[in-house]
C-alpha cells in the first residue's frame, strides 16, 4: 500500500508528505522550497531489473526541521540514460512495521542518480528510520531526528561539529568513533572533500584502506598535482569519499548539517576564482565553480535551492539557519562564494605569501583601508559574507529568541598574529642567555631591547649594523664587562635574520583576519543590540583553538563580545606541521625554527608553536596546533561544554582501534558571558 501524499516531483529534490506525522511547529522562515520540475512525470519512469543496482555511497540525512528532514541516497548501476525506479519508506519503528511514508521516486542520470527526498509533516524532536529500494535490492537502515519545536524547553541538546576530512592523508577512524556518541546531530563546516590530489600538503602518512585517487579528467599543476575541473571529477570525489564505510555510518545514523569551505571548489578560493597561482586572480573559473556547485548539491542532503538554468555561479544558495527548542538558533553562512578578493592579491604579492600567509599588518590594513575609502566606506570589496548574506546573519542573529546563537562559521574570527621583531628578539636573547646563563632570569627584559634595537635599525635602514644601544644599556647595567658586551653584539650581528622578519605579521588573511573591517562591524552590531551567548563554529585550519572574539583586535583594550570554538581536521594534516615544513626547507625562516619546534634529548619534536601562538594573542584560551580530532558540544541553558578530541595517530598504514582519542580538552562558556574557561 503507497502510504504517502505525493506532493511535488522536482528536478533537484522531491517533497513528500508523510501521512500519519503530526505537524510540528513549523520550519525555518528562510527555508528554501524544493525547485519543481517544468514537466513534471505522472508515473515514475520504467528501470531496469533491481538486481542491476546498488547503494554503494550508502544513505544519509540532512537539516533536520521540527516537520521536515531531507533524505539522500544514490543509485549505482548501467541504466543506460534512463533513470531508475527507487522506493523511499520511513517509519518511526526500526523493524518498519509501520509505514508513514512509502514513495516510488525517479533518480535520474541527469544528477548521477542522486536523490533528494525532503519528507514533510513530521513530528518534533522525533526518531526516524529510513530506507530506499530499487528491485530486490534495498539500502542500509539510516536514523534521522527531527529538530524540537521552536519555543520548546530543553534540558540539553548535544552535537558535534567537524572538518577537514583529506582522503589522502591520516586516518578515519573519528568517524567511527563519532557513530558511538549520543548525538542530536552533526555540522559539517567544510572540506568535505579536497579538490586536488597529490599536493604537497596531501602528503604523508594515510589509511592503505583508501587507495589513491586519479582524477576522471583533472588539471595538472606545475608541482604535479592535479585539480577537480568537471562535474565529473568533483563527482568522482565524492563518491569516493562516500565509499568509506565509516562515513556512509555517520550519515546514516545522524542528521547532517553541512557548508561549504574551499576544498568543495577550489584551496583559499573566493567567488569563482581559484588561487593556485599568482595570475588566477585575474580568471574567473564560472564553469568549474558551476561544477563544484552542482556536485555539492547532488551529494548533500541539504534543503536548499540550486538553479541549474542559472548561468552564472550564483545558481545557488546554501546559507540558511535553524531553531532547537528554546536553546539554540544555529546560522550557517557561506564564506566562499560571496567573498571578496583577498584584500592583498596574490597578482601583487607575487604568491601566497604576503598576500594570504604571513602578510605585514600595516599593509593589510592600509590597502583595507584604502579600498574602503575608495567604496565610500562600504564593505563590500572587503567582505567575506557579501552585503545580503551579512544582512541575513544580522538579522537571523538579532531576531533569534533562543538562550544560544551558535555561528557556522568556517574560517576563524579569533586574530592569530606574531610580532616578528619580538619573535626574533625572543630568540636572540636565548643566544645571549646560552653565552651568559646567569641571565636566565633576565629574558623578557633582553628580548624586549633587542626587539626594540632591531625595529630601530631597521627604520633607520642601518640593520645590517645594529648599534644594540638598548641591549648595550642594559648589559652594562647587569655588570656584564664592556669586551664581553662587544663579543655577544658581533655574534648577533653576523647571525641576524632577514629584516622582513622585524615586523608585526598575520599568520592567515584567508581567514576573518584577512577582512578586518567586515569582522569590526559585525562585532559593532553585537554589541550595540546587546546580543550575548554568540558562539561560533569553526574549521579549516586544522587545529584546536578557543578564546573570545574582540570587538577590535587593534584596540588598547580590546573588548570580548563573543565566542569562537575551532575544531581540528578530522584527517587532513596539522597547522603546525604546515610551519614545521617551511622552517626546514625554507632557509629565509630557519632560524625561526626554535618558534615553531624543538627536538627533547631522544630526538623527537616537541611542539612549541602553541606557546609562540599565545605569548602573541593572549585572546587565545586554547591552542592545539597538531592534532587531528573532532569537537562534541554538549547545550544547557547555564552553559555550553566544549570537548576537543585528539585522536591517536596511524602506525603502519593502519588506524588506531577503538576507542581512538588520545586526549580530550573540555572549554567550557557560561551564559551571558564571552569568555571561554578550562575544565
Amino acid at each position: 500500500m503507497d502510504r504517502r501524499k505525493f506532493l511535488q516531483w522536482g528536478s533537484f529534490v522531491t517533497v513528500t508528505v508523510a501521512t500519519t506525522g503530526l505537524a510540528g511547529c513549523g520550519g525555518d522562515d528562510n527555508a528554501s522550497p524544493a525547485t519543481p520540475s517544468t514537466n513534471p512525470p505522472t508515473t515514475p519512469p520504467a528501470s531496469e531489473p533491481g538486481n542491476t543496482f546498488t547503494f554503494q555511497q550508502g544513505v544519509a540525512s540532512g537539516d533536520p526541521k521540527p516537520d521536515s528532514v531531507v533524505l539522500w541516497t544514490r543509485v549505482d548501476g548501467n541504466n543506460g540514460s534512463k533513470p531508475v525506479n527507487v522506493q523511499l519508506q520511513v517509519s518511526t519503528q526500526a523493524d518498519f512495521s509501520t509505514l508513514i511514508v512509502n514513495s516510488t521516486l525517479a533518480a535520474s542520470p541527469d544528477w548521477d542518480y542522486t536523490l533528494r527526498n525532503k519528507v514533510t509533516g513530521l513530528s518534533a524532536g522525533t526518531t526516524y528510520y529510513y530506507r530506499f529500494q530499487v528491485g530486490n535490492q534495498t539500502s542500509p537502515v539510516g536514523r534521522t531526528k527531527t529538530a524540537p519545536a521552536a519555543g520548546t524547553p530543553l534540558s540539553q541538546l548535544k552535537f558535534a561539529f567537524i572538518t577537514c576530512q583529506d582522503w589522502s592523508v591520516n586516518h578515519w577512524a573519528g568517524m567511527e568513533e563519532l557513530v558511538n556518541e549520543d548525538l542530536d546531530f552533526v555540522v559539517h563546516m567544510g572540506d568535505y572533500i579536497y579538490e586536488t590530489v597529490g599536493a604537497a600538503f596531501q602528503t604523508g602518512k594515510v589509511e592503505t584502506r583508501h587507495a589513491q585517487l586519479t582524477l576522471p579528467n583533472g588539471t595538472l599543476r606545475d608541482d604535479g598535482a592535479h585539480y577537480a575541473t568537471t562535474i565529473d571529477d568533483y563527482r568522482y570525489l565524492y563518491k569516493s569519499y562516500r565509499s568509506d564505510p565509516r562515513l556512509q555510518a555517520l550519515h546514516a545514523r545522524f542528521p547532517v548539517i553541512a557548508i561549504w569551505d574551499d576544498h568543495e571548489f577550489s584551496d583559499d578560493c573566493w567567488q569563482d576564482h581559484q588561487t593556485y597561482t599568482a595570475a588566477d586572480d585575474a580568471t574567473p573559473r564560472t564553469a568549474r565553480r558551476r561544477a563544484a556547485n552542482q556536485a555539492w548539491f547532488e551529494f548533500m542532503p541539504a534543503d536548499v535551492s540550486f538553479d541549474q538554468a542559472d548561468t552564472s555561479f550564483h545558481n545557488i544558495q546554501i546559507y540558511r539557519s535553524f531553531t532547537f527548542g528554546n536553546l539554540a538558533t544555529l546560522v550557517m553562512t557561506d564564506e566562499r562564494l560571496y567573498r571578496a578578493d583577498h584584500v592583498i592579491p596574490e597578482q601583487a604579492a607575487g604568491s601566497e605569501i604576503g598576500s594570504r600567509y604571513f602578510v605585514p599588518k600595516t599593509t593589510l590594513a592600509a590597502l583595507e583601508g584604502s579600498k574602503l575609502a575608495a567604496a565610500g566606506g562600504a564593505l563590500t570589496p572587503v567582505s567575506i559574507l557579501g552585503d545580503t548574506q551579512r544582512g541575513w546573519w544580522q538579522q537571523q542573529i538579532g531576531n533569534a529568541t533562543t538562550t544560544w546563537k551558535l555561528w557556522g562559521n568556517e574560517v576563524s574570527l579569533l586574530r592569530m598574529q606574531i610580532d616578528g621583531a619580538l619573535a626574533v628578539g625572543s630568540l636572540l636573547a636565548d643566544a645571549v642567555i646560552a653565552q651568559i646563563p646567569a641571565l636566565g632570569s633576565q629574558k623578557r627584559p633582553l628580548t624586549g631591547a633587542i626587539a626594540q634595537d632591531l625595529k630601530d635599525a631597521k627604520a633607520a635602514n642601518s640593520y645590517q649594523a645594529p648599534a644594540f644601544t638598548q641591549l648595550r644599556g642594559l648589559l652594562a647595567g647587569l655588570t656584564v664587562p664592556a669586551l664581553q658586551i662587544n663579543a655577544i653584539v658581533a655574534a648577533l650581528t653576523s647571525g641576524l635574520p632577514p629584516a622582513m622578519l622585524i615586523d608585526q605579521f598575520i599568520l592567515n588573511a584567508d581567514q576573518w583576519d584577512g577582512y578586518n573591517a567586515e569582522r569590526k562591524a559585525m562585532m559593532a552590531f553585537l554589541k550595540m543590540q546587546r546580543i550575548s551567548n554568540v558562539v561560533a563554529l569553526t574549521g579549516d585550519i586544522h587545529a584546536f583553538f578557543a578564546g573570545p572574539v574582540m570587538d577590535d583586535y587593534d584596540a588598547a583594550t580590546p573588548v570580548p563580545v563573543m565566542v569562537d570554538l575551532v575544531t581540528a581536521g578530522l584527517s587532513s594534516n596539522s597547522f603546525q606541521s604546515y610551519f614545521k615544513s617551511v622552517v626546514d626547507s625554507d632557509a629565509a625562516f630557519a632560524d625561526a625554527k626554535p618558534l615553531v619546534y624543538t627536538t627533547d634529548g631522544n630526538g623527537a619534536m616537541v611542539n612549541t608553536f602553541n606557546t609562540t601562538l599565545t605569548s602573541f594573542n593572549p585572546w587565545l584560551t586554547y591552542v592545539n596546533s597538531d592534532a587531528q580530532g573532532y569537537a562534541v558540544v554538549t547545550l544547557a541553558a547555564s552553559k555550553l561544554s566544549c570537548s576537543f578530541h585528539k585522536l591517536k595517530p596511524i602506525a603502519d598504514g593502519v588506524a588506531p582501534a577503538m576507542p581512538a582519542t588520545a586526549s580530550v580538552q573540555v572549554v567550557e562558556v557560561a551564559a551571558g558571558t564571552p569568555a571561554v574557561t578550562l575544565a
